[in-house]
């Protein structure tokens, strides 16, 4: 790997360890302002992706461990996709 690309995963792995722990915090200007900064162009989007998922994949292994993470990460997908293909996605909300 080239100097310039491992500087390039550094800052990718900065950004997504600070918008997580943004998220963590609430600090929802601050995560604007790292979304902001990680939309620079498509091979910063996608080393700030592949970042936050290499940590938010290894956080779930160790707090659930690797089964319970899978499938906790395979109901996500699921009901997102139902969600997003609803017609009438406020319904799903109401008490």
């Amino acid at each position: 790997m080239a100097p310039m690309d491992r500087r390039a995963a550094a800052r990718a792995n900065q950004r997504a360890a600070a918008f997580i722990r943004f998220q963590m915090l609430g600090d929802h200007e601050a995560m604007h302002y790292v979304l902001t900064d990680a939309t620079d162009d498509v091979e910063q989007q996608l080393g700030f992706t592949t970042a936050l998922a290499s940590i938010a994949g290894s956080v779930a292994t160790m707090a659930m461990g690797r089964e319970q993470a899978l499938a906790y990460l395979q109901s996500v997908a699921e009901n997102s996709a139902m969600l997003s293909g609803a017609i009438d996605i406020d319904s799903f909300f109401d008490d």
